[in-house]
C-alpha cells in the first residue's frame, strides 16, 4: 500500500513520461521530471524562470513546453468534481492556486488531476487552448478552465 505522497510522486512521474513522448513525438521518454521538492522550488536562469510549478524540463528539448506552462499535478481520492456544478470545491481551489502561482512566472496554467476512478483530465485557461491549438469539450467560463482528458490530448500531434 502507498501512501498519499508517493502515490503523487508515482503520479507525477507517469505524467513526466507522457508529456514527453507526446513533445518528442514518441522519440523519448525523459524530457521531463518531477521539480525539485514537488515545485515548492523555482530557478531563474538569464532572467527566465526554468523550474516553476510541478513538471520541469531535463533536457533542452523539453523547454518548448514547461518556458511557457506552469504544470500542477494533483491525484486525489476525491476532488469533489461536483465542483462545476456547486461552484465550490478542491478541484476549484487547486485551480484557483495554480492560477495565481503561474502568474507569478508569467506562464499559463495547467492542472492535471485524477480523482480515484476517474480517467486523468487535463485543464489550462483560454491562453493554454489558443497557445495548444487544442479544442477542449468541457469549459467552467466561471473560473476561465477548460477541460479535457489526458489521453485525448495526448493523441493529438504537439503543436509547438
Amino acid at each position: 500500500m502507498t501512501n498519499g505522497k508517493q502515490k503523487g510522486g508515482e503520479y507525477e512521474r507517469s505524467i513526466c513520461k507522457q508529456l514527453s513522448l507526446w513533445v518528442s513525438k514518441g522519440k523519448d521518454v525523459d524530457l521531463y521530471w518531477r521539480a525539485a521538492m514537488s515545485g515548492g522550488r523555482a530557478t531563474v536562469q538569464k532572467g527566465k524562470v526554468r523550474q516553476s510549478g510541478d513538471i520541469t524540463a531535463v533536457a533542452p528539448e523539453g523547454h518548448v513546453l514547461t518556458d511557457k506552462l506552469y504544470i500542477e499535478c494533483k491525484f486525489y481520492k476525491n476532488l469533489s468534481i461536483d465542483c462545476f456544478i456547486k461552484g465550490k470545491g478542491t478541484l476549484i481551489d487547486f485551480w484557483k492556486i495554480a492560477v495565481k502561482e503561474s502568474s507569478k512566472y508569467n506562464k499559463i496554467p495547467v492542472l492535471i488531476f485524477k480523482q480515484n476512478n476517474w480517467p486523468t483530465m487535463f485543464g489550462t485557461s483560454c491562453d493554454g487552448v489558443y497557445l495548444l491549438k487544442i479544442e477542449p469539450p468541457l469549459s467552467y467560463h466561471t473560473e476561465d478552465m477548460h477541460l479535457m482528458k489526458l489521453d485525448d490530448l495526448l493523441k493529438i500531434p504537439f503543436p509547438l
